[in-house]
């Protein structure tokens, strides 16, 4: 379960991540601040109103309007990379970092907007409008990412930015998005960025299908017609369950297959089945056997991270994608997490108590899973993934590893 999990919120980012190389922060706060904004006619795309840098109109979005301000944005950064590299001075961290550094705003604001649209409107015009820009929003990063003049000058920048006198800020930045456009296949050579570009197309398309599914699985529902059934929730919460009802013609409370509609019924609601019912069917999303299953569609990511990762020269996607971690390889977070396996090997025997049985464990587990839904909300991402795990391992019931996984989902909730 974990591994769909991870996917889905990969699928999530992608359109945002896969806007270029503009990035928030004091650099470009200040640079964008300095000079006046060029518009390019789509309020998606140009300066929102409001402060820090201003609110999404999302009263005016529309498939074609979003559609208007992805393409103006990839065109918008096209020209503002072209004017880098155009640039007949020799590099120099201004016209060519901080020149980097600030473009792409109109692209990043109108990919906000797409990320947020593409991951949570599951109406067909919102699929096909997925499916027709994420491939070119991939290929619009990789124009970026292979644009060897580019690169070049990055690299001119990088290597001679002690003897420029850069600042530590300014070598840090152009050390990472040296080292960010190395990684995404700037080094390689053409027939080298010709396969890179078609893996990734292809996991542009698997990802929105994936992400199709998802939210496809997304817009089921439960229906409850008694009191009892809801009895626990806040009244606002109960309020919204019957406005999803009324909104479908059905009597009593809908809770629909949502994170904001399920965490609070897993958190307030009293009839332990009835969470169980929903829980279950949020966290099978894409893993019903029907046609909204997304095991092929892993499947066939998960092959093409392989390959991505041997055209890198690395041995799993894992290495090629941790390298740029704090851990750094695959071996170094298998260690830190086997720091915590022992002292949860050592828990199994208390686990075997003989007045429980095995199915009697499975479900206590999966119930404290479910009562600690809230725990990414408080930040407890790392003990979220292995949750997932391990909740995963105990729902299936496999053998040794359910004893083991139990233990560490004690410890993980006693930690929260």
């Amino acid at each position: 379960m974990n591994r769909r999990q991870m996917i889905i919120t990969s699928a999530g980012v992608l359109a945002v991540t896969a806007t270029g190389c503009a990035t928030t922060g004091a650099t470009q706060g200040s640079a964008s601040a300095a000079a006046s904004p060029v518009l390019v006619g789509n309020p998606l795309a140009d300066p929102w109103p409001g402060p820090y840098q201003g609110v999404p109109p999302w009263n005016q979005v529309t498939v074609d309007l979003l559609r208007d301000a992805l393409n103006k944005g990839i065109d918008a950064m096209r020209a503002e990379v072209a004017a880098i590299v155009d640039n007949p001075e020799p590099a120099t961290f201004d016209n060519t970092m901080l020149a980097l550094e600030v473009s792409g705003d109109h692209l990043d604001r109108a990919g906000s907007i797409f990320g947020v649209m593409s991951g949570n409107i599951g109406t067909p015009e919102y699929q096909a409008l997925t499916r027709e820009m994420s491939p070119i929003l991939s290929a619009a990063e990789d124009e970026v990412t292979f644009n060897d003049a580019l690169f070049q000058r990055i690299r001119h920048v990088h290597e001679t930015a002690a003897a420029a006198g850069l600042t530590a800020e300014q070598a840090r930045l152009t050390e990472r998005s040296y080292q960010r456009l190395v990684r995404n296949g700037a080094a390689l050579d053409a027939s080298g960025k010709a396969e890179l570009g078609r893996f990734n197309q292809a996991l542009s398309n698997a990802f929105t299908t994936f992400q199709q599914k998802v939210v496809a699985d997304e817009q089921l529902y439960t229906q409850f017609t008694a009191e009892a059934d809801v009895a626990g929730l806040p009244d606002s919460n109960k309020s919204a369950a019957a406005d999803a009802a009324s909104s479908r013609e059905l009597e009593g409370w809908v809770i629909n297959n949502t994170r904001s509609a399920v965490d609070p019924f897993l958190t307030f609601a009293d009839d332990r089945a009835k969470r169980e019912v929903i829980w279950r069917k949020f966290v099978n999303r894409g893993d019903n056997g029907d046609a909204n299953d997304t095991n092929a569609t892993i499947a066939e990511i998960l092959g093409l991270r392989a390959e991505r990762a041997r055209l890198f020269g690395f041995e799993t996607h894992a290495h090629w994608r941790m390298q740029d971690t704090m851990a750094g390889t695959p071996q170094a977070a298998m260690d830190l997490m086997m720091r915590v396996w022992p002292p949860a090997v050592a828990r199994v025997g208390a686990l075997d108590s003989p007045h429980a049985t095995s199915e009697e464990r499975v479900e206590r587990f999966a119930t404290q899973a479910m009562a600690h839904a809230y725990a990414v909300d408080r930040g407890v991402s790392g003990a979220q993934v292995c949750l997932d795990h391990c909740v995963g391992v105990v729902r299936r019931e496999l053998g040794a590893q359910r004893a083991v996984c139990a233990a560490l989902l004690t410890a993980f909730i006693e930690a929260i």
